[in-house]
């Protein structure tokens, strides 16, 4: 992980105390939402999104936080992590889970839209917020690819001058301001270094941390200064919460050094004037108050997973998509050890003398040391395995006189029959699969049982926490098998 650089904080001070010196000027109208614009829009106040807060699992589950009640939802992936992002109308009945090809899954009050945007081929859907007008009867918001393209749904109009960072992936978040109409939208993008970027006219920010790599997550939008300048926050990964426009400095909910831990950032909507608050997700589903908002506790949580996927409330949006490396996923039973090739421990070793990591080409050397320890192996891990440089060649392509556990003699079949890999594991013997994927790529993984008379129970090196989960499923890394590899 990357320490965090922020930006001068000088010209921060100086900025925050002119701002503070402005502040007196007027005060907060008890009706009006004052970001970004120059004059008050008159407006109820939003609910109390504090009882209208849900987080989202990558599986597409949305879970209550706190007193939100339950929103019945219509979508679900089981064994794919697939939902990124969710938002919901301001009056928090309904909203949207937005899935990462771009599809949108009504969830509350909310009716079927489409988003008109989808890539079956490429996960570059990030994130979508509802307009400040939307409601069940009149559903819009705003979709943010990858590369920073903002596309309307519902009754939404386009949007103009957003930032497009074409093939680099970048774009983290989005935010409309409240003042927004179905004719006069505007917003910013936030891109991965902390760059907030307006469009459809809206105001420049100033004051915005930025940093040398890909560590922003969120961004919210916060009381004005009378209208004089646009003010938030935005969320790094490790947790810290950083002002923008003289908002003022807050307490954090918790911090994860160097770490890519924070998922998404709510602003309360409640806050009492002048002292702001809101809520941080973490990847586990953890919701942790910041500033002046109120503690709550999420409905689940899933410790030592990267499933949370967003928090949203009433008016708001979050999302997220998994990390590449993985916490520590120490697991093991009567079986033996499982092992993951993203890994923290190793993910990051090379394979050999090759320049490839083990996260990204070690599923086959991670299987084979899941098959040393069922043997009695137990201190051999995919580290151990990478480290052996006469094993690989140099593009880290494991030879097969490498494929060999003292004691046990190894069968390779190439386009094996069901029939014969049924056979092996029905008696007892481990057998590493490798697959032909969609993507043209291909992945291996370890049979460690049968489950009923044609599926097996699998330990599959990428899937998170994948120990004997079945092999059939709307798997990402599941194809025709190619080679089967016995040890007996």
């Amino acid at each position: 992980m990357f320490p965090l650089v922020v930006a001068s904080a000088l010209g921060l001070v100086i900025l925050t105390s002119t701002l503070l010196v402005l502040s007196n000027l007027g005060v907060r109208s008890p009706h009006s939402l004052l970001v970004g614009v120059g004059a008050a829009v008159s407006r109820p106040l939003p609910v109390d999104n504090q009882t209208h807060l849900y987080v989202l699992d990558g599986w597409g589950g949305v879970h209550s936080v706190g007193a939100s009640h339950p929103l019945a939802t219509s979508a679900s992936w089981p064994t794919r992590d697939i939902a990124y992002s969710l938002a919901l109308f301001p009056d928090g009945s309904g909203g949207y889970v937005m899935d990462g090809w771009g599809g949108l899954h009504p969830m509350g009050s909310a009716p079927a839209v489409d988003s008109h945007v989808y890539w079956p081929g490429w996960i570059g859907a990030r994130e979508i917020v509802m307009a400040p007008w939307s409601s069940s009867l009149n559903p819009a918001g705003y979709l943010l690819d990858a590369d920073g393209g903002i596309h309307p749904f519902g009754g939404a109009t386009a949007v103009t001058g957003n930032a497009i960072w074409q093939g680099k992936g970048i774009a983290r978040a989005l935010v409309l301001t409240p003042d927004s109409t179905a004719q006069s939208v505007t917003g910013y993008t936030l891109d991965g270094f902390g760059g907030v970027h307006p469009f459809g006219g809206a105001r420049p920010v100033v004051g915005a941390a930025h940093w040398s790599d890909d560590v922003a997550r969120g961004i919210v939008l916060t009381d004005g200064l009378n209208g004089l300048f646009v003010q938030g926050y935005t969320l790094d990964y490790s947790g810290g919460i950083h002002p923008f426009g003289g908002a003022p400095a807050v307490q954090r909910s918790a911090l994860w050094p160097n770490q890519d831990m924070a998922d998404s950032l709510v602003a309360w909507t409640e806050a009492p004037p002048g002292s702001p608050g809101g809520w941080v997700l973490d990847r586990h589903g953890d919701v942790r108050a910041w500033g002046s908002a109120p503690a709550l506790a999420p409905s689940q949580t899933w410790p030592g997973w990267d499933i949370a996927r967003g928090l949203a409330g009433a008016g708001s949006g979050g999302g997220s998509t998994e990390r590449t490396i993985l916490e520590a996923q120490p697991i093991s039973d009567g079986w033996g050890t499982y092992y993951n090739q993203r890994d923290a421990r190793w993910a990051s070793s090379s394979v050999g003398a090759a320049t490839y990591p083990v996260w990204q080409i070690g599923c086959l050397l991670s299987d084979l040391a899941m098959v040393y320890s069922h043997f009695g192996f137990r201190s051999v891990s995919p580290a151990t395995i990478a480290a052996h440089t006469e094993w690989f060649n140099g593009n880290g392509a494991i030879f097969n006189s490498a494929l060999k556990v003292p004691g046990h003699t190894t069968v390779i079949v190439e386009n094996p029959g069901l029939a014969w890999i049924q056979a092996q594991v029905s008696a007892g013997h481990p057998v590493v699969v490798g697959m032909n994927l969609p993507t043209g790529s291909t992945h291996f993984v370890t049979l460690t049982g049968l489950n009923g008379p044609s599926d097996f129970w699998t330990d599959d090196p990428w899937e998170q926490n994948a120990m004997h989960v079945t092999f059939s499923g709307d798997w990402f890394d599941r194809g025709p098998i190619y080679e089967a590899i016995a040890f007996i």
